[in-house]
């Protein structure tokens, strides 16, 4: 009866241990699956071969899973398939792995020589309205307030950060905004606020603000819906900070965002606020929007010259790519990866 129950022991002993490297094979690898989801058949290519390259071992670590799955749903209930036909709105990943146990004491009493110890994982990109770190410190005007989920912003174009001591628009040479932003409207919504509005919006301290470029710092924690103090100033003096971002990333040379491959040092998360009410003050946070930080070469050191970045679209906190999420009205806001099962 001893024998027994020690053998009893050793053959349970190895299920749970095996039980627990497989669910850490499994939370890992979904987690870091479903940051590669961008609505993209090379974002599902890249969430599989996340999974398959999961340094998460099993035998102490010593052997690599074999039994695993990996599945894709457009909802955390599913359905679920390994091969979507369109890549389109898949934004939850199902991992799971199944190892065989060999059993030496316990196959006398039930007749086998291996047991599976199966275990499985889904992560999903969900909404995330609160940051207390992360956002770029500057606030792009919305276009169009009551738009969801872009606010009249459009994907790929140009809107902008820091605006010019004194913007115009116009063509070739006689603008000096951002291209998303050169029109009579816009102009007069950056300068309603008065001369010395730039579109910054963090506390006015030059080590916070190098903080909150280089390090995602946050003085003040921003919500979707509050207003946000503008707090003005060309800040000219952190055009060094910007550049150490963008030197950040190991893609520094990507003119936009369908040619950049980076670590997502220039994939920046900003508020996009409604330009305010009344025009100029009590501007409110409509959402958080994505943005491509451009090459260094188009920053200039000039308090007259706007600061640009390429609007994304919806942005994933922690991913070099933007959110999977499709239509909706939240397609333009802000994710994050959590396991969610």
């Amino acid at each position: 009866m001893l024998l027994g129950a020690v053998g009893l022991a050793v053959d349970l002993g190895r299920m749970y241990i095996v039980k627990g490297e497989a669910q850490t094979f499994a939370d890992s690898a979904a987690l870091a699956a479903v940051l590669e989801l961008d609505s993209t058949s090379a974002g599902i290519t890249r969430a599989s071969a996340a999974v398959t390259n999961n340094p998460n071992n099993n035998t102490f670590g010593t052997t690599p899973f074999t039994g695993t799955t990996v599945q894709f749903a457009q909802n955390s209930t599913g359905p679920w398939t390994t091969a979507p036909g369109s890549a389109s709105g898949y934004a939850f990943v199902r991992v799971s792995a199944t190892v065989s146990v060999p059993i030496y004491f316990m196959a006398l009493a039930v007749s086998k020589s291996k047991t599976d110890v199966v275990a499985a994982a889904v992560a999903g990109q969900v909404p995330k309205t609160t940051f207390g770190q992360g956002l770029f410190p500057f606030s792009p005007y919305a276009h169009n307030p009551t738009q969801a989920p872009d606010f009249g912003l459009q994907v790929g174009r140009q809107y902008t950060l820091r605006w010019p001591s004194n913007p115009k628009f116009g063509n070739g040479a006689s603008a000096n905004v951002c291209q998303g932003d050169n029109s009579n409207a816009m102009v007069a919504v950056a300068t309603a606020a008065g001369g010395s509005e730039r579109g910054y919006i963090e506390n006015t301290s030059a080590s916070l603000i190098r903080s909150t470029i280089i390090d995602d710092y946050q003085s003040i924690f921003r919500t979707v819906g509050d207003l946000v103090a503008m707090t003005g100033g060309a800040k000219q003096s952190q055009l060094d900070s910007l550049m150490t971002r963008i030197n950040q990333d190991t893609d520094t040379s990507a003119s936009n965002y369908s040619s950049y491959n980076g670590n997502g040092r220039r994939v920046i998360a900003a508020p996009i606020n409604d330009g305010g009410t009344p025009l100029g003050s009590n501007n409110r946070i409509v959402a958080i929007g994505g943005f491509l930080l451009t090459p260094t070469g188009n920053y200039g050191n000039g308090g007259n010259q706007a600061w640009c970045a390429e609007y994304i679209g919806c942005w994933l906190q922690g991913s070099s790519h933007k959110c999977a999420v499709g239509g909706g009205p939240n397609a333009a806001g802000a994710y994050v990866a959590r396991l969610i099962i």
